[in-house]
């Protein structure tokens, strides 16, 4: 992903005149558009490269990704769908889409610069960009079945999904086979109630992967859609023939049965959801608690919205809940028609592949099913969260505004605002944000979490550790899901050089979580870094480790505490290793070089070494690097470098 900032031009703007967003997206699609563009600005322009900072093992933690987890699957454990996809689909190929791209040498010249304008601008996640520059492209090469695909594909994404359907119809009429192509068209069907017609565009959907287990899904939605309940809940049996999608088949058989006024079976199905071994979603929680008041069971739906985890600002739907029945207020059906049905399905699709962190295909789904049904205010959410991952903050913005006033999970969405904000370079703003929440309401800390989050990642470490105290003050019993808050503070109290109290918060941390990966490491990794305690470092390394494996930080820890213990050989054995996972961090960089040193391999030390120098590390490093290059250095070189 190449990442750059988007300035503030309206999303959807019309093809012929929509305008690149990044400085070094214009230079690129003028070079290739214009062959006889200057040179010059191929030095005098780069295309931003991304950095590869140290995440959450040693340095800050993303706060809202407990809150992504929980708004798309509601538990801890859950495995939802991506799981799924990840095991089902076509080896090699993306589950989604399915693109194969064209070589450009088998295009006509005057396809050549649209086609890889476009190209550029899908790999930076830029649908809009993209659409333009494939639409141009297929002006000279109408009939070319890949570029029609990747134009359909971004329009799709970019949510232009009426203006896209000539393309699909188009391929459809080719007999080629694009998913996104028969999904599209289905979709629209849906929204025009049209399900005898959406039927037909899914069933041709692909008979391998995932695909068998999606056509079930949107199936049985359409034809719930032409009054047939019994006939849908059939339909949805075909997932119970993978235990991965068994959650999803019981919340949708719930929600199917409820909808149809089959309440035995919206009991069963429901109940079946809500008692998971891998944990209830939020979202079965809310379609089940709302289905038990609206039939006389509202202890059963109390106890249902007061035992499930609160553990973020999604569950301030809870507190909703939980208000409106203390009011004796109804509860609305958690769907109310077959259309609101079928993007509930494209909505949980879309949020699996977002948390695999597939984004296109993601963006493909959420925008078919906000189409589909505009007020689903989490899928609104889920785009926005998408615009965040793919560093297009301004759009990010806008789709958290427009999450309505009314909606339960709004309070998330301003959370999330502020985070938007933040990567937009408003931080101020972001504050404010933050502020006004917490003066909002008193009693909840996730708006102080947030907010010290936010100061961590600008390494405004005292400021974090005064807000976390804050939000600390404010919990009235810690919980085990509060591990976080004390492994954040715990990080940013060792950033400002108060240890004991950092110690204490990453022993606290481990209480709550034992064995947890990433805390395993810091603490282990401080120790060893502060040449303490190295053998029980060593064994909280290890089982770190054990846990995570292909993480380059975790690994490098390994190798550093192994360093520290005079055991060089096997050091080098596990930086090496962490420097094949994290080529370019300057830290593991360096200390690989040191490993290298201290086996006798001094030529190689020293080009590791300037490699480190060319890997932006910070001052502190740089510097150590450059005393270690420009003299001999002792037989045992020891560095207090921190990551």
């Amino acid at each position: 992903m190449i990442p750059y900032n988007r300035n503030t031009l309206p999303r959807h703007a019309n093809v012929v005149g929509a305008r690149i967003r990044s400085a070094s997206m214009k230079v690129f699609c003028l070079k290739l558009l214009n062959p006889s563009t200057s040179r010059r600005s191929e030095t005098g322009h780069t295309l931003a490269i991304p950095r590869c900072d140290r995440p959450v093992t040693r340095n800050t933690t993303r706060g809202m990704l407990a809150g992504l987890v929980l708004l798309y699957t509601g538990g801890c454990g859950t495995p939802s769908t991506e799981e799924n996809i990840s095991a089902l689909e076509v080896e090699g190929k993306d589950p989604a889409i399915l693109v194969h791209a064209p070589h450009p040498t088998a295009l006509p010249k005057s396809a050549v610069g649209g086609y890889l304008a476009g190209r550029h601008a899908r790999n930076v996640y830029d649908s809009e960009a993209a659409s333009v520059f494939y639409n141009r492209a297929l002006e000279s090469d109408p009939n070319n079945p890949e570029l029609l695909r990747r134009t359909l594909t971004a329009m799709v994404g970019e949510g232009r999904i009426v203006e896209s359907l000539p393309l699909a119809n188009r391929l459809v009429g080719m007999k080629v086979m694009d998913p996104t192509a028969f999904l599209s068209l289905a979709t629209h069907q849906v929204r025009a109630n049209e399900f005898q017609a959406a039927r037909h565009q899914l069933t041709s959907l692909p008979k391998t992967g995932f695909y068998p287990y999606l056509k079930s899904l949107l199936i049985a939605w359409t034809v719930a859609g032409d009054g047939e309940g019994d006939s849908a809940l059939e339909k949805l049996k075909f997932l119970l023939e993978s235990s991965n999608f068994s959650a999803t088949h019981d919340y949708h058989a719930g929600l199917i049965a409820d909808l149809f006024g089959m309440n035995d079976a919206a009991h069963a199905t429901y109940r079946s959801a809500v008692t998971s071994v891998r944990g209830p979603r939020l979202r079965s929680v809310l379609a089940a608690g709302s289905f038990y008041e609206r039939n006389g069971r509202p202890e059963e739906a109390r106890r249902l919205y007061e035992d499930f985890p609160n553990a973020g600002p999604e569950t301030t739907a809870l507190d909703t809940a939980l208000k409106r029945l203390q009011s004796g207020h109804v509860a609305l059906p958690f769907v109310n028609d077959a259309r609101q049905g079928y993007a509930e399905a494209l909505f949980e699709i879309a949020a699996s592949f977002f948390k695999d962190r597939a984004y296109e295909p993601a963006l493909i789904y959420v925008q078919m099913a906000l189409h589909v049904r505009p007020d689903l205010d989490v899928g609104r959410i889920l785009l926005a969260d998408i615009y965040v991952a793919t560093e297009h903050y301004v759009d990010a913005v806008g789709a958290f505004r427009e999450v309505s006033p009314e909606s339960p999970f709004r309070w998330s969405a301003r959370i999330r605002l502020a985070n938007a904000l933040n990567q937009a370079g408003e931080l101020d703003q972001a504050s404010k944000e933050l502020r006004a929440l917490a003066t909002e309401r008193t009693e909840r800390a996730d708006p102080l979490m947030a907010l010290a989050d936010l100061f961590r990642s600008e390494e405004r470490y005292k400021d974090a550790v005064s807000v976390y105290d804050e939000a600390i003050e404010r919990i009235a019993k810690i919980q085990q899901h509060h591990w976080t808050l004390f492994y954040a503070r715990g990080m940013s109290l060792e950033r400002i050089g108060q240890w004991p109290r950092a110690e204490s918060d990453l022993l606290r941390a481990l209480e709550l979580q034992p064995d947890q990966p990433l805390v395993l490491n810091y603490l282990g990794y401080s120790w060893v870094d502060m040449g303490m305690r190295l053998s029980e470092a060593r064994s909280m390394i290890e089982r770190a480790v054990a846990q995570r494996p292909n993480d380059g930080y975790i690994v490098d820890s390994l190798g550093w505490v192994l360093y520290q213990l005079e055991d060089f050989e096997a050091a080098l054995v596990h930086l090496e290793r962490a420097v094949e996972l994290r080529p370019n961090d300057p830290v593991i960089t360096d200390h690989y070089a040191d490993a290298l040193w201290q086996t006798g391999r001094h030529s190689e030390a020293r080009f590791q070494w300037r490699r480190a120098l060319s890997l932006d590390p910070d001052s502190s490093l740089a510097e150590s690097v450059e005393k270690k290059l420009q003299r001999d250095l002792p037989d045992k070189l020891r560095t207090t470098n921190k990551s």
